[in-house]
């Protein structure tokens, strides 16, 4: 029996159809990454707000989302601690379509009278868009398709955020700015996947408000509508009112910041906040012991690396006028800290590596300083061994 043989006609199309393979190109090859080194992970707020990445703020209507927002934006722009966190500065942009000018003015000198900073201190660094009463849609479904596409204001706001160098985009809030079914997964997360072409644009964090959804609140997962909303983003925080105990009144002040998903952090975690005089602190007799650890090491680098830059040099010496423990309980920084337990703390940050003794000039010059383990050379800075100058 002869072989069967195709028709001339499918013969020509197979041929067609392998000319039309895409050229081999269009992939990558993990393997050429040998010797390579391996790029850090980028964070707006370590093990919280991951970079180049969405991540969605869920609460209530009155928990106070837009106000930690607000302060989120704040210390970005500053470069001040979040919640006890240290962050980098950065250019912030937030998008409000909930709330106008005036209340996020009223809510902003809330938020300075709590850091202590003035608004020119904000000057070139934060940066608001109100579209309270003007169309907020960022995304709509196409007529004919279905499939969701951008807006004019989407353009805009993307556009802006690449000309200005934005790299925390806070939009405020999702039921505002999305015009797709939340039922339709497609459209949750070709929103999402738009969110993020705007990260990515600067390397930057993109942070949107939502409110759950009637079931969200009932099992605490703080999700609005559907699960696609969870699925699409890499990180979910819920802040939301604790229960009271039992008998007990509800404490109107108390919330709690809950990170329900994070891909790439360890685990759920949590911390307790506290609203006190038109913002949220820490609250540290209801944090658990895990955070206080985090956050006071975290606040500790910041206070050193703050002195390093304005020339003050903490000693490790408890015979030193700038001896840290001394400097630092006198400070007030560290609140009901003994001089003893903050001893305690800068000698666990340098048994674990997180701090660095420097030696600072010779003879009867020398000193030791204390400094981050990263922190660039300081001026006239000497290896301990050698003595050769490692410093400008």
């Amino acid at each position: 029996m002869e072989p069967h043989k195709p028709a001339p006609g499918l013969k020509r199309a197979a041929q067609l159809i392998d000319k039309a393979k895409p050229p081999v190109q269009w992939v990558f090859e993990p393997s050429t990454l040998q010797g390579s080194p391996v790029p850090p992970r980028l964070w707006c707020v370590p093990d919280w707000i991951p970079d180049k990445v969405v991540t969605l703020l869920s609460g209530d209507g009155g928990t106070g989302k837009s106000l930690l927002a607000m302060q989120l934006a704040t210390s970005c722009a500053t470069g001040a601690l979040f919640l006890g966190m240290e962050i980098a500065a950065r250019k912030v942009l937030y998008l409000s379509a909930e709330d106008d000018q005036d209340e996020l003015h009223r809510r902003q000198a809330d938020i300075n009278r709590s850091m202590g900073i003035d608004f020119e201190d904000l000057d070139g660094k934060l940066f608001w868009k109100t579209l309270s009463g003007e169309e907020a849609l960022l995304a709509i479904p196409d007529e004919k398709t279905k499939r969701l596409k951008s807006t004019a204001a989407y353009n805009n706001l993307r556009n802006a955020c690449r000309d200005e160098g934005i790299q925390l985009v806070i939009i405020d809030t999702l039921a505002d700015t999305f015009g797709g079914l939340e039922i339709d997964r497609q459209q949750v997360t070709r929103y999402v996947r738009l969110a993020e072409a705007i990260a990515r644009d600067n390397n930057a964090a993109v942070v949107i408000l939502a409110h759950p959804s009637a079931a969200g609140l009932r099992e605490g997962t703080g999700i609005s509508g559907s699960t696609a909303w969870r699925n699409a983003v890499r990180s979910v925080l819920y802040l939301s009112k604790p229960e009271p105990a039992d008998g007990d009144p509800p404490d109107r002040d108390a919330r709690t910041l809950e990170r329900i998903k994070g891909n790439f952090a360890p685990g759920s975690a949590t911390i307790n906040l506290r609203y006190v005089d038109g913002a949220f602190e820490v609250d540290e007799a209801e944090s658990g012991s895990a955070f206080d650890q985090f956050a006071t090491e975290n606040k500790l680098l910041h206070i050193i690396k703050r002195g390093l830059s304005a020339g003050v040099h903490l000693s490790p010496s408890n015979r030193a006028e700038m001896y840290i423990a001394k400097h630092l309980k006198k400070s007030g920084e560290f609140g009901r800290m003994t001089l003893r337990q903050i001893h305690g703390l800068y000698e666990r940050m340098l048994a674990n590596g997180h701090l660095r003794i420097a030696s600072i000039g010779t003879g009867k010059n020398k000193k030791s300083v204390i400094a981050p383990y990263d922190y660039p050379f300081l001026p006239d800075e000497r290896d301990p061994e050698t003595g050769e100058k490692r410093g400008n």
